[in-house]
């Protein structure tokens, strides 16, 4: 595709390049778009044929090839990659590996917790990653619950105002600061109130536990 397509110029409005864009795709390269593969398998697949929009888990090996094939489809279009970065950027060998989000909870210090995001965005964003699928807002009520320690503990309160300085680190100053990464809080309202502690498992809960103790943090 000629560099001079109106949705290669970053000087045009953004919705008049999302425009030109879409009236050029295929439905296949529209679909690829809405998919986020793993990238530990056949990284030619995924990106070359497949066509997906993003991809999760690149090894630092494997991150500029994926650029080159997301280069080289026949839009151009840019990967928006993504990876748990949820207490420094722990998938990548010499990054800076901080306490678990359990850990950072003790201190108390919503303070400390966005500056530890913050190295960590500067960390990620310099290996060409996105996106981090962190902070953990889940309530932690079951000690049986295999992932306690991902998560801020058990008060509402408590986890809104780290989740909260933890994103603020994450995006600093906007999503067009080179060093910013996109957040994105989880896992869904009442993931982690599943019945024996059982991981993806079933989870009955009221509209007044609900509202009370796990939405609140979001």
């Amino acid at each position: 595709m000629s560099a001079d397509l109106p949705y290669r110029d970053p000087a045009r409005p953004v919705e008049e390049r999302l425009e030109d864009l879409l009236s050029r795709m295929t439905l296949p390269e529209k679909v690829g778009q809405m998919l986020q593969l793993d990238a530990r398998g056949d990284l030619d697949d995924v990106v070359s044929t497949k066509l997906a929009g993003s991809i999760l888990h690149t090894s630092p090996e494997d991150m500029p090839r994926a650029i080159e094939l997301a280069a080289a489809t026949r839009l151009g279009i840019p990967l928006l990659t993504a990876d748990d970065c949820i207490h420094g950027h722990s998938f990548w060998p010499g990054a800076t590996i901080f306490p678990t989000q359990l850990g950072m909870a003790c201190t108390w210090d919503p303070g400390l917790v966005e500056q530890a995001a913050r190295v960590t965005a500067v960390e990620v964003s310099a290996t060409g990653i996105h996106w981090t699928f962190s902070p953990v807002l889940c309530i932690t009520r079951d000690l049986r619950w295999g992932r306690v320690g991902e998560t801020f503990g058990e008060d509402p309160h408590l986890i809104g105002e780290l989740g909260a300085a933890m994103v603020r680190g994450y995006q600093g100053d906007g999503l067009t600061d080179p060093t910013a990464i996109l957040a994105c809080a989880k896992h869904f309202a009442g993931y982690s109130e599943t019945q024996g502690g059982r991981a993806a498992s079933e989870a009955d809960l009221s509209r007044r536990k609900l509202a009370s103790w796990c939405l609140p943090p979001f």
